[in-house]
């Protein structure tokens, strides 16, 4: 029998925990095409025990899924403010973009994966849909903001590259962004948005 080595994940808690942060990590960095032998050897475990632990590549991607937007949900807690619902989540993807490169990439190539992944009625933009105090302005407003959210944890730096800005202009600028952001979804007037001090914390 093999005995484990102390880098090896023993345990099903473990090696779930394991497994889902190496897909996470290698599936957003490779895309969704990476295969579970890969996860397996970079996560430390034998294949087994993820079709065991987790199932099949498929059951995989949706559990990291899942995992994502259980964080987005959680950043979200009791809020009702759209525009602070948003900045929240603007700066949690931006600190862990992941689960957006993730995204982009089943975007990119939907035939990558066999079944649908996910129960949209769970995600965090439904939740933000629904607030009142402020709403957001109206769907288009939301489908921007949206945008903005998966999208710059991923582009920013060709973003900031682009428009030539100095490693000092750089300083803060997700929060910068984010409070931006707070003011275009619930279509405040600049510097009206729920915690719009630059620089301040998600």
């Amino acid at each position: 029998m093999e005995r484990p080595t102390p880098d090896r994940p023993v345990g099903r808690d473990a090696v779930r925990r394991a497994v889902l942060g190496t897909a996470r990590r290698l599936f957003a960095a490779r895309g969704p095409r990476a295969s579970l032998r890969e996860v397996a050897e970079a996560a430390g475990v034998n294949l087994g025990l993820i079709h065991r632990h987790v199932g099949n590549k498929d059951d995989l991607l949706s559990a990291v899924l899942e995992e994502g937007l259980r964080h987005g949900t959680a950043r979200l807690g009791s809020r009702d403010d759209a525009g602070d619902a948003l900045r929240s989540m603007l700066l949690g993807a931006a600190a862990n973009p992941d689960f957006s490169r993730l995204l982009v990439w089943l975007s990119l190539d939907p035939g990558a994966v066999g079944r649908p992944l996910l129960d949209t009625s769970t995600r965090p933009a439904r939740a933000v849909a629904r607030m009142t105090d402020p709403p957001p302005a109206s769907d288009l407003h939301l489908a921007l903001a949206l945008t903005v959210v998966y999208a710059w944890p991923v582009l920013s730096e060709q973003i900031l590259d682009v428009l030539e800005l100095a490693p000092a202009e750089r300083d803060g600028v997700d929060s910068r962004m984010a409070d931006l952001l707070a003011e275009i979804v619930t279509g405040s007037e600049p510097g009206s948005a729920s915690g719009s001090e630059s620089g301040s914390g998600g």
